[in-house]
């Protein structure tokens, strides 16, 4: 969630709002659908006729709560809501937005009632500890909070994405160490998670905690035996990502069509291209001493026959080595490393 407590607030909001579209039928299947993307005025217009027919029309109010609080409209929301919640107490997701209200206004004993409020709606649900640890982290009560995100990892199955929400909630509060721990564990199980991690504004409050820094810049997923990796090596160095190395295969990527994730990760000592193929560039030390850069590009075996990788990477090395020359660096130094094992 949020680095801030209003935001934090906010991030609850929309974490609950996911699973709203369980709560529409079909006649505010279009007023939801509008909604996910982002558009509330035109949700508001299609929820019209249905409260036109019946003004007390919970489920509608809801939807017309959500699409105001989408459009800064704190009292039309606000409103809303608390007609729901007159109407129809069993509404879980209400109880939900009714505490995401709470938490963006401080007023966190309130929203802890209205999260145990949900919770007793559906005890089973997934995100219940997860919603109250983070309330409870905003109070201060540590040791209390991380007894529910124990709880909420454990009915996840330990997986990426819910180490992922935890750590989320920790680093919002300047946690570093317990938000580094979490988040290691999902990147752990999926590198994605190190990238996502790099542009989400969650993680700003710890930055520049040296913890943080570390995991960013640390590769924990290199090749495994069984993958097909492909080297090559050049006379020029990856200098941090400022060299022309990194530039002239990105320009290679795009001129033969590889498709990769335009979210590059650059650190001082590799950088590191998603894709179908990972692709990532590095210094090495030459014969002479000098660091030269090198372009490895890997995969699972069973992501390619061996033809189609090898027609793949030939094709982007040759455009590599041809960016390189245009640029006058020079041609490869080494030829192509043997594949690894499997290929």
């Amino acid at each position: 969630m949020r680095p801030t407590r209003r935001a934090l607030g906010s991030a609850l909001l929309a974490l609950s709002l996911a699973t709203a579209a369980q709560a529409a039928d079909e006649r505010l299947g279009r007023a939801q659908k509008l909604l996910d993307d982002g558009r509330p005025a035109a949700a508001i217009e299609a929820l019209a006729p249905a409260l036109r027919r019946n003004p007390d029309d919970a489920e509608a109010l809801l939807l017309r709560s959500t699409a105001r609080f989408m459009q800064g409209d704190t009292d039309g929301g606000r409103a809303d809501l608390e007609r729901v919640l007159a109407l129809d107490p069993t509404l879980r997701q209400a109880w939900l937005n009714r505490a995401g209200l709470d938490i963006a206004e401080e007023h966190y004993d309130k929203a802890l009632e209205a999260l145990e409020r949900a919770r007793t709606l559906d005890p089973s649900a997934l995100d219940n500890d997860l919603n109250l640890g983070a309330v409870l982290l905003l109070q201060g009560h540590l040791p209390e909070a991380t007894e529910h995100f124990r709880s909420y990892l454990a009915a996840a199955g330990d997986s990426a994405e819910a180490h992922y929400l935890v750590a989320t909630n920790y680093a919002g509060r300047g946690y570093a160490r317990l938000a580094v721990e979490s988040l290691r564990r999902a990147i752990e199980t999926d590198e994605v998670y190190r990238l996502r991690a790099r542009t989400d504004p969650n993680f700003q409050a710890i930055a520049e905690a040296p913890e943080m820094k570390q995991l960013l810049e640390s590769d924990l997923h290199p090749p495994g035996k069984t993958d097909r990796v492909t080297r090559r090596s050049y006379p020029v160095a990856f200098q941090q990502g400022d060299g022309p190395l990194l530039s002239a295969v990105l320009e290679a990527m795009r001129r033969v069509g590889e498709p990769f994730d335009p979210r590059v990760e650059v650190t001082p000592r590799w950088a590191l291209v998603h894709g179908e193929l990972r692709v990532k560039v590095y210094d090495q030390p030459s014969a002479n001493g000098e660091p030269e850069g090198v372009v490895a590009i890997s995969a699972p075996e069973a992501a390619f026959t061996r033809e189609d990788w090898d027609r793949r990477v030939d094709a982007l090395l040759e455009a590599v080595e041809l960016g390189l020359l245009r640029r006058g660096r020079g041609e490869p130094t080494s030829p192509q490393i043997p594949p690894a094992p499997g290929r």
